[in-house]
């Protein structure tokens, strides 16, 4: 207990360091323009320092198994998620290029949120399928023909029990009309270091899986193909 106290002041700290370097060019970051952003690639290689630096104050040891699946080209990486510490462990996956998050809109209850959230991720309220379907139409008008991943979790939740709960179809959706191929990442550990709600960051070694790309084929179904990623992660084991 004690040392998970020490680990949790000395990270929060570090943490602390961080935000206050990252203030001014996070403020810089949010006044640009989406018509530009997306384009910036020195936008997103401070994003990536961000990503980068998280995981490095965590004082955390992450391994990084099957990055080298990741293809030279834009990709859906489709995620489980466990914690708020899975956006920099897959946001690292970029190396810098432009990406963005489908978000739960729930989320904008959040006031620092609500700044941030929509210049960097379109908002998804699961809710309502007619409203969460016109969220993807404004996602693949948004990186249609652009060299911009995206980025998902398709669980539509967080979940700390170590099971893959059943995907929403939003990524399946994506990968038909985009013909982009999905990268599946599969995270062990989060949940023990950070779970929701809580304060203490435990010391445990996470590992992150990269899967080979799934492309939706010409003979699919939509519900074949959300099974066949779902399959991977099932069969990922830590």
């Amino acid at each position: 207990m004690i040392f998970a106290l020490l680990h949790t002041l000395l990270s929060r700290l570090l943490l602390l360091l961080l935000m206050i370097i990252y203030f001014i060019p996070t403020l810089i970051l949010l006044c640009i323009p989406a018509r530009w952003r997306y384009e910036s690639k020195l936008a997103f290689w401070i994003i990536y320092g961000f990503y980068w630096l998280v995981l490095k104050c965590s004082l955390l040891p992450i391994t990084y198994v099957g990055a080298e699946n990741i293809p030279n080209e834009p990709v859906i990486f489709a995620s489980n998620h466990q914690s708020s510490f899975d956006i920099p462990l897959v946001g690292q996956l970029t190396k810098g290029t432009p990406h963005v998050w489908l978000a739960l809109a729930y989320l904008m209850e959040s006031p620092i949120l609500r700044l941030i959230l929509p210049r960097l991720a379109i908002l998804v309220d699961t809710n309502s399928k007619q409203k969460a379907m016109r969220s993807l139409i404004n996602l693949i008008r948004l990186v249609k023909d652009k060299n911009i991943h995206v980025m998902i979790f398709p669980e539509g939740g967080r979940f700390v029990d170590d099971e893959v709960h059943e995907f929403f179809g939003g990524f399946v959706i994506l990968a038909k009309k985009l013909g982009r191929p999905v990268v599946p990442v599969r995270i062990f550990g989060a949940n023990k270091v950070y779970p929701p709600k809580s304060f203490l960051v435990r010391w445990y070694p996470i590992k992150v899986v990269v899967g080979k790309p799934f492309v939706y084929q010409e003979d699919d179904t939509d519900e074949a193909f959300k099974q066949r990623v779902y399959q991977w992660f099932l069969d990922q084991k830590e």
